[in-house]
């Protein structure tokens, strides 16, 4: 009977060593697991079990900072994890599977962890944003990318804009090989904030409608955003041949000219549009039926075009990713990019920015009787007269009610170091061996000096004035004659490479 107990007591220790011995090889495993995930990813409450499965163990991971997510690791190295003995799907985890738990449309990417989340239209972007902020935030927070050797970038495009090159807004979260976003569109993800994200990324859907799509949902488009559309947008502007002009305020100037968008907005805008597909529109008019292409070159939106009838000829005008020629042929028109509004803006904001040299150079200006100097060239004004007419026969030129054509006599002499040629047809600003000048008034309006040809003028206009030479010649403007009536309204402003010299011009009547 004893002997039979001593038996069973041995049986029993076997058994419970057995089962200490497992728990202990577990426990180390477990351990080594953790280890690595901290080394990595830094103290999380990882909770982890071990899989049951052929060949190499694997065990599941959750956290309880994110219950819903749950990721593999496995033994091996791959390049992401080369500086350790396992590997895991963590990051796929926050981002596709986060991506999909949001009820994000999403496609991964074929390279490192990339992915494009689409959407329909102008109206879910507000909610659509709060999601991608929350998918965004959750990835950074965890940890999960920061050891990664694979770039990261979120773009987001509308619905069936499935190129590659198709720019959408780009969101990069820093992974250790970070590359740059987008200039006009596109964050770092530890940059991002969820207010500005929503202007931005509407912003951006109404640039990508004028410029790489047709917008078909443009009603939805609010005032405030398209004001920020046409702050940021050339616009555009279609001379006649009878001089007439028409704007088209949201074209935009492309990497090579008009692009796809902005062809369709110019053709639609004149009526000429009479099919539109996904990717393609067909516009009919002036004897022409062409098919117009999205596509990109080097990444830029461009237009490609098919002629279905009328000018053959068109196809070998044209450079590639161009349709200048082919709108031009439909409406007749020029297209040049800009509008009134913007190049009268332009013009005021350089006025300004050169106001106070200007005033500068009337407080300093010599007076016709006195020798200026500029870089070396001694400036005095000889002459100053004024001209109803100028020309004889068939070729000559008139003043009007508001300006009148001016002749300036000068004399330059050359006391530098350098041969300069004086009021050149072509300035390069701030070179030392040209001469030129301009007229200007008390308020930085400029008036330019006029090469007028086939008039048998006498000028100076291209001469070259060698060191130690002195010249006399005629320089003509065209000026308003309220101030060419009044004395020291007008400046002659002159300049030669960094040295500058006014003189105030006479009163005449």
């Amino acid at each position: 009977m004893n002997l039979f107990r001593w038996v069973l007591r041995g049986a029993v220790m076997i058994c419970l060593l057995g089962v200490t011995g497992c728990s202990m090889v577990q426990g180390l495993e477990t351990k080594e697991i953790r280890d690595y995930l901290e080394s990595r990813y830094g103290s999380w409450d990882f909770e982890i079990q071990k899989e049951e499965t052929e060949g190499s163990p694997s065990y599941k991971v959750t956290l309880a900072e994110y219950p819903e997510v749950t990721f593999t690791v496995e033994e091996g190295k791959i390049e992401e994890s080369a500086d350790w003995r396992y590997h895991d799907d963590y990051a796929a985890q926050m981002l596709y599977g986060g991506a999909e738990r949001l009820g994000l449309s999403c496609e991964k990417a074929e390279d490192d962890y990339n992915v494009y989340i689409y959407y329909q239209d102008y109206g879910e972007l507000d909610s659509l944003a709060e999601n991608v902020v929350k998918l965004v935030s959750d990835c950074v927070e965890s940890r999960a990318f920061e050891t990664l050797r694979s770039s990261c970038l979120i773009v987001i495009k509308p619905e069936g804009q499935t190129q590659k090159e198709f720019p959408g807004y780009q969101i990069r979260i820093k992974t250790r090989y970070t590359y740059q976003v987008n200039k006009e569109f596109g964050i770092m993800a530890s940059e991002l904030d969820p207010v500005q994200f929503k202007e931005d990324l509407r912003l951006c859907h109404i640039f990508n409608s004028y410029n790489y799509m047709i917008p078909r949902d443009e009603a939805m488009f609010s005032e405030a955003d398209i004001e920020r559309y046409k702050d940021m947008c050339t616009g555009a502007m279609g001379e006649g041949e009878d001089g007439s002009i028409t704007v088209y305020d949201l074209v935009n100037k492309g990497a090579y000219g008009l692009n796809y968008g902005g062809t369709y907005q110019v053709l639609s805008s004149q009526g000429l549009v009479t099919e539109v597909t996904d990717d393609s529109f067909t516009a009919s008019g002036n004897g022409l039926t062409i098919r117009f292409f999205q596509e990109f070159k080097n990444r830029e939106a461009v237009v490609s075009y098919e002629v279905l009838s009328g000018d053959e000829e068109l196809v070998e005008k044209e450079s590639e990713g161009r349709a200048y020629y082919a709108v031009q042929a439909f409406t007749g028109q020029d297209i040049s990019f800009s509008t009134p509004e913007k190049m009268q803006a332009a013009m005021e904001a350089e006025r300004l920015e050169r106001l106070p040299e200007i005033q500068k150079a009337f407080e300093d200006a010599v007076t016709q009787d006195q020798t200026g100097e500029a870089g070396g060239i001694q400036v005095t004004l000889l002459e100053m007269e004024l001209y109803e007419r100028m020309g004889t026969g068939f070729f000559y030129v008139e003043s009007n009610e508001e300006n009148v054509w001016t002749r300036i006599r000068l004399r330059l002499k050359n006391t530098g170091s350098l041969d300069v040629r004086v009021f050149p047809v072509v300035v390069e600003s701030g070179s030392e061996d040209q001469f030129s000048g301009m007229i200007a008034d008390s308020e930085a309006n400029l008036y330019r000096p006029q090469d007028i040809i086939n008039l048998g003028l006498e000028d100076m206009y291209g001469e070259m004035l060698a060191v130690g030479e002195t010249i006399e010649g005629n320089v003509y403007f065209k000026l308003p004659r309220e101030l060419v009536s009044q004395g020291d309204s007008l400046i002659l402003h002159s300049f030669c490479g960094s040295g500058k010299t006014s003189v105030l011009l006479p009163a005449l009547d």
